[in-house]
């Protein structure tokens, strides 16, 4: 993890910030909650949570104003196709929006 060393508060630097995929540039989601290990000698981030999943420490590369992270096999965008089709398409004029 690029932010080794580097003090964190949880609230300022990790809460609500955008989560990117950092090969691509993708826009993944934002973090939710944050776990800590406490039985650890040094209490270490565990996993930043964004929706139902939970994202290792390992995977992450950089904290800065967004997170960038490498999701691995993690499918981070599955729900958005439900959203889109449940929600999005049924507010009226949505269907003339751009992409």
């Amino acid at each position: 993890m690029a932010a080794e060393g580097r003090v964190l508060h949880a609230q300022l630097h990790l809460l609500d910030r955008q989560l990117i995929h950092e090969r691509t540039g993708e826009l993944l989601g934002k973090v939710d909650d944050v776990e800590l290990d406490l039985d650890a000698g040094i209490p270490v981030l565990t996993a930043l949570i964004s929706g139902h999943h939970r994202i290792p420490a390992t995977q992450i590369v950089a904290i800065d104003t967004a997170i960038k992270i490498l999701p691995g096999d993690l499918d981070l965008t599955k729900g958005d196709d439900w959203v889109e089709q449940h929600i999005i398409d049924k507010i009226p004029g949505a269907g003339d929006a751009t992409e």
